[in-house]
């Protein structure tokens, strides 16, 4: 593996770093000038592979890639499907349960799925419009 990082790798991770949200390769090639879609999937692939990015098939169609900063857990809206990132480490627990089976954990992936806020209240506020008056 080439520790070497190529000027178009270096810009998409400057695009994943600045947005500091999860990207679709899609949506990281329409934030790029003048880089071609097959660059931009190597260029994410070889992240990847350095550690730098991390791909998250999150029960989305595509996958989503973030910038690598902290310890913390994904909550994805069944409704809207938007991504969220909620401050929390569970690596020191993971590292205790995988040293019980003789493991070793590079990194740990928590995520929970559910209904966000905003979507909770869009239904709430329907599910009131459409209630019978009394």
């Amino acid at each position: 593996m080439s520790t070497r990082i190529s000027a178009q790798a270096k810009a998409v991770l400057a695009v994943l770093a600045d947005r500091r949200c999860h990207l679709t390769a899609e949506e990281v090639l329409e934030s790029m000038d003048s880089i071609g879609t097959a660059t931009v999937y190597r260029a994410l692939d070889h992240l990847t592979e350095l550690g730098l990015i991390r791909r998250l098939a999150l029960g989305k169609k595509s996958a989503v890639y973030e910038y690598i900063r902290d310890s913390h857990m994904h909550f994805v809206c069944n409704r809207c499907g938007k991504v969220y990132d909620i401050q929390a480490d569970f690596s020191g627990m993971a590292r205790e349960a995988a040293k019980v089976c003789g493991y070793h954990v590079n990194w740990t992936e928590v995520t929970s799925h559910g209904i966000c806020r905003a979507c909770e209240s869009e239904i709430n506020q329907a599910d009131e419009a459409s209630a019978p008056e009394k």
